[in-house]
């Protein structure tokens, strides 16, 4: 039995993995982490676990398999520090952490043999367009590529993770670094570079939209996602693929998935 806490547990992500957690005969929602400031500490949740604040992070890791983080930014850069020296593994599916509490978290990774998944997204089918972003990018090389994102009003930050991971497979294969992230006034000839949009609303749960634009013709690639429960069921794939590893390494989904 895998025994899984869950950081970011009431959260819409997290509400949604604790809830198919409940529903695998190889785990068990071991644990459930909220922001200790908030008011969801000692609330009863899914499998009649209940939530302990972040500041009993330990605590809630105690005998635990797994630690899934799914929580803010600001939350997982303080989480994800604390991990490691427990001999917890760790998947990550929180996007907008900063690259220095990343690098830092790969040293502590290596440092204590555990491993680690981290990924902007943990849909099968994201992971599978962000492949074909590859593999367009690759023979189109000389077309134009502009990427829209569109989400909940809910969501905290822009462009989302995926949007920002979609257009380093595109720049990698076409040798552009610079991003734009929208324009605005008279912005001049375009460059060579990529166009990101962010776009929020209502309840949207997720759309990516990848524009390929040659001077006659153009080829649009596109994930909808229509329920939370295509992200963690990929957090699930993600959590079995992880549990029994300790390697030191911090992996992708693209492994997880084997593509």
């Amino acid at each position: 039995m895998i025994r899984v806490v869950v950081g970011g547990a009431t959260g819409r992500m997290g509400s949604a993995i604790c809830r198919l957690l409940t529903k695998q005969k190889d785990m068990e929602l071991y644990g459930a982490v909220v922001s200790s400031s908030g008011g969801n500490v000692g609330k009863r949740i899914e499998g009649g676990v209940v939530t302990l604040g972040d500041d009993q992070l330990d605590k809630a890791l105690e005998g635990a398999d797994v630690y899934v983080d799914v929580t803010t930014p600001t939350a997982a850069e303080k989480n994800l520090v604390k991990v490691p020296p427990l001999g917890v593994n760790v998947v990550v599916g929180t996007t907008g952490i900063s690259p220095d509490t990343m690098t830092k978290f790969a040293a502590s990774v290596r440092r204590h043999s555990i491993s680690a998944v981290v990924t902007p997204n943990f849909s099968i089918g994201v992971n599978v367009f962000w492949k074909l972003c590859g593999d367009m990018a690759a023979v189109l090389k000389n077309y134009d590529v502009e990427i829209i994102e569109f989400h909940h009003n809910q969501k905290r930050d822009a462009p989302s993770g995926t949007a920002l991971k979609a257009a380093e497979i595109i720049g990698n294969q076409m040798g552009i670094n610079k991003l734009v992230k929208g324009r605005d006034g008279i912005t001049g000839v375009r460059d060579k570079e990529i166009g990101i949009h962010s776009l929020r609303g209502g309840d949207v749960v997720g759309e990516h939209t990848v524009i390929f634009a040659g001077n006659k013709e153009r080829l649009e690639l596109i994930h909808r996602a229509h329920s939370r429960d295509a992200f963690a069921e990929g957090a699930l794939a993600a959590i079995r693929w992880i549990w029994q590893r300790k390697d030191g390494k911090i992996h992708t989904m693209s492994e997880v998935l084997g593509l």
